[in-house]
C-alpha cells in the first residue's frame, strides 16, 4: 500500500486524481452493496416513533411541492404567534360591549392587547400571544393574572366575513344572559389537541387536584389546573398526517436510499402515506381531529393531559380512544354533555363529528369510502380541500356508475338543478359549527318519517322550503318504490302538514331553528324570491329568538330574500332598517328595530306575492296566524337548552 500511495502524494495533480479514483471506487462499492443493505433494512419491522418530531421546515427540503400545497391551506394557520402578519381582527381601540363588560382591542407598541373592564373594576390589559383560526373567524389566546403559564381563549372573536367582533355567546349555541366569561376556555385542555402538531398539554398538578377533591374541596380544572404545554409545531402540519418524521429524515439523508426507493417503487416504512393505508387506518388520520373522541379510562385521561394523545398516524384510532356518540357518557358519568350534540336518530348535528358520520355511512360500512375518496390534502380548493370535480356528482358516480348515464331518471329533477346534486339529497346541510351550517357526513337516503320523529332537518324540504314533511313523503312514494311510511307526528309537536321550514323555525330546538333560519336564505333555492316571501314574517319572529346564533341566521336570510325581492321589482320598503339590525345588540334596541320592520311589512302591498302556500301559518295578507304561531314558539322555548358544542 505504501508503494502505491507515496508516488501520488508527491504530485498535487496525481494526488487529486488518486482521491477521485478512490472516491469513485468507494461510491461504486457503496452502490453495489447499498441495495442489499436497504433490502435488509426494509425487511425489518419498523415501529413508528411516538416522538421525534422534525417540523415542516425539515420536510420542505426534500418535498418542496408538497410543502407549498400544504402551506396555502387553513390547516397551517390553525394556530399562529400573534403578530402583524397573523392577526386579522381590528385592534383599533373601538369599544365592544357585552352586557355590563367592555372590551377594547388595541395595539400597544408591538403587542396586540385586549383591555377588559368589569363593572366597578379597573381595566385589565391582556396581551394576545397566539391566534386560532383564519378562515371563518379568528380567536385570541392570552394568559390571565395568577394562572401561571395557562393560555385562555378570550370570550370575543373576530368574524372574518362580516368584519366585526362577536362575543362567543353569539357564536356558540347559548341563550341570552350568559355571563361574559361563560366561554372563557383553557386552551391547554381543549384547543391544543386539534389545532397543533404533536401536542403535549403538560399538566403539572393532577395529583394535587385529586387530593383536594378527595378531601371534599371544590376543584375547577379551568381555574385550578396548571400547565407547561408544548407542541412540536403550531397548526396542523405534515407530521399530524404522516407521523413523526425524525427517523424518516435520518434514514433518507442518504441519496442512495432515496434513489433506491424511487427506482424500485418500494414503500418507505419510516413515514405514513394516508392514501396507501387500509380503509380504517386512513380514515383515522382525519378522525383524530374531525371526530370528537374521549380517552377510554381515567389513566388514559391523565396521559392525555400530561403527555398528549397516544395515537399516531397509521395506527388504528379505535385502539387509542372511544368515539363520542349520542349515548356516550363522559368520564364522570354525565350523559347530556354529548347527547345534545346529535339528532335523536344518532346523526351528528355539530361540526367536528364528520368521522362519526363516515363510520355510519353504508358507503364506508359496505364499501371502500374514506375521507380521501372526496378530499385532497395537497390540492383543490382550500375551502374544504375538495378538487373541482368533487364539488359535483363525480365523487359519488365513480362508485355508483349505474346512475351515471341517467341522473335525472333517479332524481326526478332537472339535470343541472340542486335536486340532481347527490350531496343535497344524501348529505344535506344539518350540522352547526363555526357560525355556519354544514353538510352531514352521514351518507343516507331521505326519509320524511324518520326525520320527523328525530326532529331533524329533511333533505327534500331543505330545498322545497314551501312544502311539508307530509308532502315530501308522498312525493317520495310516488317516485321511488319501497319508500318509507308517511310521518304520523313530529318530535317538535308541530303538524306534519305544516310547512317544514316554518315548523322548524318556530318549534324546533336551538339547532333545528338555526338550520331552518340559515336554509331559508340559501342562494341555490329552486324557489324565486316571491315564492319565498312567505318566510319573511316568520324570519322576523326568529330575529327575536333568545339565541343569538338563530337571530343571526334569520337576519341573514331575511336580508337575502328582501334583496332578491327588491331586485325583482317588489320592494318591502325596509331600506336601511334591515341593515341596522344587530343580532348582538341589547334586547330593547333589537325589539325597536323589529317593531319598525313589522310595521313596514304590514303596510307593504302584497298583490305581487300571490297567495301564501298551504301550511305556512299565514293569512291572505301574509300576516301570521297568531294563535298557532305562538303555540309553536312556546314549544320551541320549552325545548331551548344550551348545547356544549365542544369547539
Amino acid at each position: 500500500m505504501r508503494w502505491i500511495v507515496e508516488p501520488v502524494l508527491r504530485s498535487p495533480v496525481r494526488f487529486a486524481a488518486g482521491i477521485s479514483l478512490l472516491a469513485a471506487g468507494a461510491l461504486a462499492l457503496a452502490a453495489w452493496s447499498a441495495p442489499r443493505a436497504f433490502d435488509r433494512e426494509l425487511a425489518q419491522p419498523f415501529e413508528q416513533p411516538k416522538t421525534g418530531w422534525k417540523t415542516s421546515t425539515t420536510c420542505r427540503s426534500c418535498h418542496p411541492d408538497q410543502y407549498a400545497s400544504w402551506h396555502r391551506t387553513f390547516h397551517r394557520t390553525m394556530t399562529q404567534v400573534a403578530d402583524r402578519h397573523s392577526v386579522r381582527g381590528a385592534f383599533d381601540g373601538r369599544i365592544i360591549r357585552y352586557q355590563d363588560v367592555t372590551v377594547r382591542p388595541l395595539i400597544d407598541g408591538e403587542r396586540f392587547v385586549f383591555e377588559i373592564t368589569y363593572p366597578g373594576a379597573r381595566p385589565v390589559r391582556l396581551p394576545v400571544l397566539y391566534t386560532v383560526g383564519s378562515r371563518r373567524y379568528q380567536q385570541y389566546l392570552a394568559r390571565l393574572p395568577g394562572r401561571g403559564e395557562n393560555l385562555y381563549r378570550l370570550p370575543v372573536l373576530w368574524h372574518l366575513e362580516e368584519r366585526r367582533w362577536v362575543h362567543m355567546n353569539g357564536v356558540f349555541l347559548g341563550a341570552d344572559g350568559r355571563p361574559f366569561d361563560t366561554h372563557l376556555a383553557l386552551w391547554n385542555q381543549n384547543c391544543i389537541f386539534c389545532h397543533n402538531t404533536g401536542p403535549a398539554p403538560g399538566l403539572t398538578n393532577w395529583d394535587e387536584m385529586m387530593a383536594r377533591q378527595a378531601r371534599g374541596e371544590p376543584v375547577n380544572p379551568q381555574r385550578d389546573a396548571r400547565h407547561r404545554s408544548r407542541v412540536a409545531e403550531l397548526g396542523i402540519a405534515c407530521e399530524s398526517c404522516h407521523g413523526p418524521g425524525s427517523a424518516h429524515a435520518a434514514r433518507n439523508r442518504s441519496p442512495l436510499r432515496r434513489y433506491y426507493l424511487h427506482l424500485t417503487g418500494r414503500d418507505d416504512p419510516t413515514i405514513i402515506n394516508p392514501a396507501e393505508l387500509p380503509q380504517a387506518e386512513s380514515a383515522g388520520v382525519c378522525g383524530q381531529c374531525h371526530g370528537q373522541r374521549v380517552p377510554r379510562s381515567v389513566d388514559e385521561l391523565v396521559t392525555w393531559v400530561t403527555d398528549g394523545p397516544t395515537y399516531r398516524a397509521g395506527e388504528r384510532l379505535a385502539e387509542h380512544v372511544d368515539n363520542v356518540w349520542r349515548d356516550t357518557a363522559d368520564l364522570w358519568g354525565q350523559n347530556d354533555v354529548f347527547r345534545l350534540r346529535f339528532w335523536a336518530d344518532g346523526t351528528a348535528r355539530l361540526t367536528a363529528y364528520e368521522y362519526q358520520g363516515l363510520l355510519q355511512s353504508p358507503c364506508y360500512e359496505r364499501g371502500t369510502l374514506t375521507c380521501l375518496s372526496c378530499h385532497v390534502m395537497h390540492g383543490g380548493d382550500v375551502r374544504g380541500q375538495l378538487p373541482p370535480e368533487n364539488r359535483g356528482n363525480r365523487a359519488c358516480l365513480a362508485c355508483h356508475q349505474e346512475l351515471a348515464g341517467d341522473v335525472p331518471g333517479h332524481t326526478f329533477h332537472a339535470p343541472r338543478s340542486s335536486g340532481s346534486n347527490c350531496y343535497e339529497c344524501h348529505m344535506p346541510r344539518l350540522a352547526y359549527g363555526i357560525m355556519e351550517i354544514h353538510r352531514s357526513h352521514r351518507i343516507e337516503s331521505p326519509d320524511a318519517a324518520r326525520d320527523a320523529e328525530a326532529g331533524r332537518p329533511h333533505a327534500c324540504t331543505s330545498c322545497h322550503l314551501d312544502r311539508s314533511l307530509a308532502w315530501a313523503a308522498a312525493a317520495s312514494r310516488e317516485w321511488w318504490d319501497g319508500s318509507p311510511r308517511p310521518p304520523s307526528a313530529r318530535a317538535d309537536g308541530a303538524d306534519p302538514e305544516t310547512v317544514d321550514a316554518v315548523a322548524s323555525l318556530l318549534a324546533g330546538d336551538p339547532v333545528q331553528r338555526a338550520v331552518a333560519a340559515r336554509l331559508a336564505g340559501r342562494g341555490d333555492s329552486p324557489l324565486s324570491a316571491r315564492q319565498r316571501a312567505f318566510l319573511l314574517p316568520h324570519l322576523l319572529a326568529a330575529m327575536d329568538d333568545d339565541y343569538p346564533a338563530v337571530r343571526r341566521f334569520a337576519h341573514r336570510s331575511l336580508t337575502a330574500i328582501a334583496a332578491d325581492l327588491a331586485a325583482g321589482g317588489v320592494d318591502p320598503g325596509w331600506g336601511d332598517a334591515v341593515a341596522a339590525f344587530d343580532f348582538m345588540a341589547p334586547r330593547e334596541a333589537r325589539r325597536r328595530r323589529l317593531a319598525d320592520l313589522r310595521r313596514r311589512w304590514s303596510q307593504m302591498p302584497k298583490d305581487a306575492l300571490g297567495t301564501p302556500p298551504p301550511g305556512s301559518l299565514l293569512d291572505a295578507a301574509f300576516e301570521p296566524l297568531s294563535a298557532e304561531v305562538e303555540r309553536l314558539r312556546a314549544l320551541g322555548r320549552a325545548r331551548s337548552q344550551d348545547i356544549h358544542i365542544g369547539e
